[in-house]
């Protein structure tokens, strides 16, 4: 039987819900450089779920829904390519979706998450789903990215504040490794030349959060500079972050 929800019958997935974890991946649709395309989180976090799913043992019972592909985008709006939901109806449209897998039977959910920008959402939907509305059910909130961050940086893969950064080192090195046909490489040549070397567009503010109107308009629209990206290190990163993806989901769907 798949594992896919969406090529299930509804009677499949009437016997398997209540035992089984319902992973749901969110994402965005918007600008990455010049160089990615628009699609590049939901490419990611797919790719790294699905790859995930299909790696796990018969024992262990997982579940993956359909994405949501568009996130909380609104700070790329100075570029084109931009599919933006406000904070509220993105809130209310993951709400509703997992209302839609407990009336199913599903009693533990991961919202799993590709985009940075829905991180604190997706935390606050869990809490009022399961403290407000009082839903009986479990649910775990992750960015792929974050699974994985102390194999990768301890590794020296990647430092750490360019994980997962945006259209630089990391998601380049991943698009070159899952769909290198996607890649802009006149752009991407053009793009690391305007970076110093070494450089990030945000310097890291350490203990807080700090958000600034109009940063990414002023900027090209890459976090950090890709020039050192390759398909080799998108390969190591996408392999280490499937395993670890897999366990997580492994240890979380036999939880009581």
């Amino acid at each position: 039987m798949s594992r896919l929800l969406s090529e299930m019958t509804r009677e499949q997935i009437r016997r398997v819900a209540p035992d089984a974890l319902a992973v749901f991946p969110v994402a965005s649709i918007e600008q990455h450089g010049p160089h990615l395309p628009v699609y590049t989180d939901l490419l990611l976090c797919e790719t790294v779920a699905r790859a995930a799913v299909d790696s796990l043992s018969e024992e262990d019972s997982v579940v993956l829904t359909p994405a949501l592909c568009f996130g909380n985008s609104h700070h790329h709006n100075p570029f084109p390519g931009v599919l933006s939901l406000t904070s509220s109806t993105f809130m209310s449209a993951i709400t509703d979706v997992l209302e839609s897998l407990i009336l199913s039977g599903f009693r533990k959910i991961m919202l799993f998450n590709g985009h940075g920008g829905n991180t604190s959402s997706i935390e606050v939907v869990a809490l009022d789903l399961v403290n407000r509305l009082g839903h009986p059910v479990s649910v775990a909130t992750v960015s792929y990215w974050d699974i994985a961050r102390p194999t990768l940086t301890g590794k020296g893969l990647i430092a750490d504040p360019l994980l997962p950064g945006h259209a630089g080192l990391f998601e380049t090195s991943m698009v070159m490794a899952i769909r290198p046909d996607l890649i802009d490489h006149e752009a991407l040549k053009q793009l690391a030349g305007s970076f110093k070397s070494g450089g990030r567009i945000f310097e890291p503010l350490s203990g807080a959060t700090a958000l600034t109107h109009g940063v990414w308009g002023a900027g090209p629209g890459a976090s950090d500079n890709p020039a050192e990206a390759s398909e080799e290190l998108g390969q190591t990163c996408l392999q280490i972050m499937v395993q670890e993806t897999a366990d997580l989901m492994a240890t979380y769907s036999r939880r009581a």
